[in-house]
């Protein structure tokens, strides 16, 4: 064997051994960080508690945590951990019927429960930020609330989620979404910076959508249903660019998945209507049913936004004489149907649209597929084209000076042959 294959030799061996020793360490590593806690999961009084078991004095500050909980409230507790440097936070996200309904964050340092404090070193500046969050987002929120409203957290990589609750009968739920480069400066924890946000404006803004309704033009409300889905804030996009508004029939299988989806409509100035928690057809079901598989689902709003939605759509339009008593909200049907959900095709779609619409009109979409996005780029054009202008329902009957009463079918904002009594 020549030297300079030995060499060769040599240096490969090298290689692997330095390899080995690199793979060897970061395998201790991480099967010590799993070794942090472990999952426990728990069923006592009908209630199913998981919690991150630590082996130390953490568990206990989460036990006592756990045995204050009211068990009337609530029946499944689920929880996240953060790890911040020398900090960890766990997040308990307390749920009544698949419906989140409190949160809960324990902040540790070392063994011993700590507050938030030492983590965001600048509590009045944080105090600040929260307030431009709330005004420019238009969150109906007071400063006493804000200032002493239970708050629960959670880390993520360029942003904290901040829940405001005070976990009573009365206070909702409310998500203050707030990026690091805001508060950069206070953070006592490693974080990364998103380059690209924005700081916000510390100018009170309200970024609810103030359409002005022309009386003097053909007034029609745009409605899509089933959402939200990946293509909502796209489709919003598009009717942002026509100033026009339009109201969405939220489904809450969806809204689960795509909270903040549901917030940016909202602070866009999206009316948000009510489309039953899981899509079923109302119609087999008792009264006492109907009523809770809609107030489920706007449970599920107002712990978004702080406010319930106050129109409802029932799936498949099906309504019949005994449940139609029990819906306590206004029944917003439609006069003029996309079939968007059937064609899946832009042209079928705009022609259906553009066809048969008229003044006062309301229309039937789908925020569900890619399809009904393309036609609107088609659709808006030619209706402002031909004066024609595009609000939500209640911009509709507000503007055709209509009241929209509970328990009442209106498929359309037109006196004379409106069925509003059927």
């Amino acid at each position: 064997m020549t030297r300079k294959n030995k060499n060769i030799i040599i240096f490969i061996l090298l290689i692997l051994i330095i390899f080995s020793i690199i793979v060897t360490n970061l395998f201790i590593h991480f099967s010590k960080m799993q070794k942090l806690y472990d999952d426990k999961v728990i069923k006592k009084s009908n209630i199913t508690y998981n919690y991150p078991y630590f082996d130390d004095d953490k568990d206990i500050y989460i036990t006592n945590y756990l045995s204050t909980v009211d068990n009337n409230k609530i029946d499944n507790i689920k929880y996240i951990v953060n790890y911040l440097g020398d900090h960890i936070v766990v997040l308990f996200k307390l749920y009544k019927n698949d419906i989140i309904v409190d949160y809960k964050s324990i902040i540790f340092k070392d063994r011993l429960v700590t507050n938030i404090d030492s983590i965001i070193t600048n509590q009045d500046e944080f105090m600040k930020v929260l307030k431009i969050y709330r005004d420019s987002n238009n969150l109906k929120i007071s400063d006493a609330f804000l200032e002493n409203g239970t708050k629960s957290y959670l880390f993520k990589d360029t942003e904290l989620d901040m829940f405001l609750s005070n976990y009573d009968d009365k206070n909702s739920i409310t998500l203050f979404r707030i990026n690091y480069k805001e508060i950069e400066k206070y953070l006592n924890f490693p974080y990364h910076i998103d380059s690209k946000y924005q700081i916000m404006n510390d100018t009170i803004i309200t970024t609810q959508k103030i359409t002005p309704i022309d009386k003097n033009k053909k007034l029609v409300a745009f409605t899509f249903d089933d959402g939200p889905s990946v293509y909502t804030l796209e489709i919003a996009e598009v009717l942002e660019e026509f100033n026009a508004n339009a109201t969405f029939f939220m489904v809450g299988y969806n809204i689960k998945i795509r909270n903040s989806v549901v917030l940016d409509l909202y602070n866009k100035g999206f009316e948000l209507g009510n489309h039953t928690i899981d899509h079923s057809r109302l119609t087999k079901f008792s009264c006492d049913k109907v009523k809770a598989k809609i107030e489920e689902n706007n449970d599920l709003v107002i712990n978004i936004i702080n406010e319930k939605m106050k129109l409802f759509r029932p799936t498949y339009g099906a309504l019949n004489i005994d449940i139609k008593p029990c819906i306590k909200y206004p029944i917003i049907l439609w006069s003029v149907d996309s079939r968007d959900w059937e064609s899946r095709n832009v042209e079928s779609i705009t022609y259906e649209v553009i066809s048969n619409l008229q003044d006062g009109d309301i229309v039937l979409f789908h925020d569900l597929h890619k399809p009904t996005l393309d036609a609107l780029k088609i659709i808006l054009p030619l209706l402002y084209d031909d004066n024609f202008q595009v609000v939500s329902v209640s911009e509709l009957f507000e503007a055709k000076d209509i009241s929209l009463e509970d328990s009442k079918v209106y498929r359309k904002a037109r006196i004379n042959d409106n069925d509003i009594n059927n």
